[in-house]
């Protein structure tokens, strides 16, 4: 059995349409080896589409950008260079044609190239967005390989190049993030009313860590603190995780704001902060929006229950005698303090916040 793949590419300016051959794929009998496509073939035909459509798009654009945009008169062609265009699907080499300026244009370049101008970069945002999110889960030497095997990419790509576009990509970002700000509230509670209806709140957990390094020469040699969060939706949706270096990222509280912006968060809807109770991860979240509740989540409130139950552990025992006697100094009982903890814990897990005080204040 014989499969030819083909495509056809319809101008859609009254010329029939072109019929391009991408690939012929060659069965015989069918086994586990040969059931469906091999990962070669599905190379083959991703990168046979990618260059006809590619070919054909940037011969439209040449043709269209002959005419001069002022004066509608078609310039002379000088010469026709190629430009490289590397893609997911393939590396390829485009015809590039350069016009003669237009004499409207007087004071302007001597050439003009339609093609140069509409691709002024050489690698598709979709194959840095695709090294970027390999690069950020591996090293750039695996990056550069695990892409290699997974697209067609149509050369080797090095470890090198990934990294440079790694760092450009960030640097392009970051350029377009806005300026860092103490509060992000900056509308009144009239507006608020006149906002659409917002969505179900937005819950974003906060949490802070130090990484140290393996060769410190000392406690503060080598270590940073690195904050981790997600942003998830409670009515359903994708969450969002992020992550910066606090002593390193100028713009921390820019950054969540525009993640949480990027979901759809409004003046006039509720947002959910747990974080670990720190005052470093404490306040990013401070004045960011005027319906937010901030509390600290469950496992370090555990963690510093667990904390006082130890304490309340390494107390020396209350004497028998001073149960009975009324006039005695008071002394902290070791079993009772453990219970009172405990039951204050049981009271903030179901949410009873004001028997847990009643109880915290004995």
């Amino acid at each position: 059995m014989k499969v030819t793949v083909q495509i056809v590419i319809d101008a859609q300016d009254g010329t029939p349409p072109a019929v391009e051959q991408v690939a012929a794929i060659a069965r015989d009998d069918l086994t586990m080896a040969s059931a469906g496509l091999a990962l070669a073939e599905a190379h083959k035909v991703l990168s046979g589409i990618q260059h006809h459509l590619l070919t054909a798009q940037a011969a439209d654009a040449a043709v269209a950008g002959r005419d001069c945009a002022s004066c509608g008169r078609p310039r002379g062609r000088k010469d026709t260079r190629h430009i490289v265009l590397r893609t997911l699907f393939g590396t390829l080499r485009l015809e590039s044609p350069r016009y003669k300026a237009c004499p409207c244009a007087a004071g302007g370049p001597s050439t003009v190239s339609p093609l140069a101008a509409l691709l002024p970069e050489r690698t598709t945002p979709e194959l840095l967005l695709q090294e970027a999110k390999y690069a950020a889960l591996t090293s750039y030497g695996a990056a550069a390989t695990l892409l290699g095997e997974s697209f067609p990419l149509g050369r080797a790509l090095q470890p090198t190049a990934v990294r440079q576009h790694v760092e450009h990509t960030a640097t392009r970002l970051e350029n377009e993030l806005g300026e860092e700000r103490f509060s992000f509230i900056d509308t009144c509670p009239a507006e608020w009313e006149e906002l659409p209806r917002p969505d179900l709140p937005l819950v974003v957990t906060l949490d802070g860590g130090y990484v140290h390094s393996s060769r410190q020469t000392s406690r503060k040699d080598g270590w940073f603190e690195a904050v981790t969060g997600t942003s998830t939706p409670t009515g359903g949706g994708p969450a969002k995780t992020f992550a910066w270096v606090q002593t390193y990222d100028e713009k921390p509280k820019r950054r969540l704001y525009e993640l949480l912006r990027s979901q759809g968060l409004q003046d006039n809807q509720q947002v959910v902060f747990l974080t670990d109770g720190g005052e470093d991860v404490r306040d990013i979240p401070r004045y960011l929006n005027p319906q937010a509740e901030h509390y600290i989540d469950w496992f370090h409130i555990t963690m510093r229950l667990t904390v006082l139950r130890q304490m309340t552990r390494s107390l020396p025992a209350r004497p028998a005698r001073y149960d009975d006697d009324d006039d005695a100094p008071w002394i902290p009982d070791p079993g009772q303090a453990d219970r009172d903890l405990e039951r204050a814990k049981h009271f903030l897990w179901h949410g009873n916040t004001f028997h847990a005080m009643d109880v915290a204040r004995r």
